[in-house]
């Protein structure tokens, strides 16, 4: 799998998609005995004799993985985005690992030898189903700054222009307002618009600073004719940090957490929809997709490992609650946990502590 690369997001940094191939999805049976090893290693984990839980799941994913990649590979794919894992028990003797993404072909970005860029989640956006600026850039090369942004196009329209206000916010919360920057837009319609960079007035010392930025469309361009956009912006709830590895993990235009209450879900568009519906109104994601992640109480779990003393009783705790938690991602936590007891080694008895913790509350926060 060395020349394939995957994410689960629905770009790769540094390079283009040139072409969207194939939406691809495959699965790998296993047979009586894989499901009744599987099973004697949850309650062997959970009864604490260790057995290893995490390499029969790895084994398994990993067979199917490299299936998967020859599959895209012959289809002249170079990459695969959008890649979703799941497994799945089909009967009491017969266990199956599903796969899905889309096979792509990808360049590699050309940039300037003296450019710097600072690519920046847009923490703002609005309910309505047009255009949703979703990242910008910033590219400095000498004494000049330059703005590009990517916008995710809902109507999937040929849109021909955009025109924009952006608000950006450094690390000292001091704020700086581009009014009326216009985009022409040059490509066939997508999904996915990326315009090019334009000059901007900023200081170039301070491009590298700005770590919040907000994006209003005021206008846009649609069969020629021009749309206004007036409606009221919201504001996500995450940082930008936060919001930069959502966004890589449930897509581009996902702007909050998820929340159901009795009268209503939020998608992770930022929709409000009606609690019957099992789809978004806005993007179509389905609600179970969120629902049924981590059905338990992942809070509870978190607090109790903030009493143990090293990445090894983490762990233990963790395997506790291994059955609860969606398959799909016993593997990475698992993996985590084993780099941060690899890491205590060397660096001593808790030293990796606060550090997993950390990315366990956001894997479970975030994904």
């Amino acid at each position: 799998m060395k020349d394939i690369m995957i994410t689960t997001a629905s770009t790769f940094d540094g390079y283009d998609i040139k072409e969207y191939i194939d939406f691809l999805s495959h699965q790998v049976v296993f047979s009586s005995n894989f499901v009744q090893e599987l099973a004697a290693n949850i309650a062997d984990s959970v009864g604490g004799e260790g057995r290893a839980l995490s390499d029969k799941l790895e084994e398994a994913s990993e067979s199917a993985m490299k299936e998967f990649s020859d599959i895209a590979k012959e289809k002249g794919a170079n990459g695969i985005i959008n890649i979703k894992v799941n497994y799945t028990n089909l009967s009491g003797s017969v266990a199956a690992v599903f796969i899905s993404g889309t096979a792509v072909r990808l360049e590699k970005k050309k940039t300037s030898l003296n450019e710097n860029v600072n690519v920046l989640a847009v923490s703002n956006y609005i309910h309505k189903k047009i255009l949703r600026p979703f990242e910008v850039a910033l590219h400095t090369d000498g004494d000049k700054v330059l703005m590009s942004m990517k916008l995710h196009n809902y109507e999937m329209t040929k849109i021909s222009a955009v025109k924009v206000d952006v608000t950006f916010k450094d690390i000292y919360d001091e704020e700086i307002t581009i009014e009326d920057v216009d985009y022409v837009i040059n490509q066939d319609i997508n999904i996915l618009i990326k315009t090019d960079k334009v000059p901007i007035d900023m200081d170039v010392r301070k491009a590298g600073l700005q770590n919040d930025v907000k994006v209003m469309v005021r206008k846009y361009v649609k069969d020629r004719v021009v749309y206004n956009v007036s409606e009221e912006y919201q504001n996500s709830s995450l940082t930008s940090e936060e919001l930069a590895i959502f966004k890589k993990n449930k897509g581009v235009d996902a702007v909050d957490k998820y929340r159901r209450a009795d009268t209503y879900w939020r998608c992770v568009c930022g929709t409000i929809n009606l609690p019957g519906d099992t789809q978004c109104s806005m993007c179509n994601r389905e609600e179970k997709d969120f629902a049924n992640g981590y059905n338990f109480d992942y809070e509870s779990m978190l607090r109790s490992m903030e009493d143990a003393d090293s990445a090894e009783a983490i762990k233990d705790i963790l395997m506790k609650h291994i059955p609860n938690i969606d398959s799909g991602a016993r593997v990475e936590l698992l993996e985590i946990l084993q780099s941060a007891i690899n890491m205590e080694k060397t660096r001593g008895k808790g030293a990796m502590k606060y550090s997993v913790i950390e990315k366990l509350k956001r894997k479970f926060e975030l994904s």
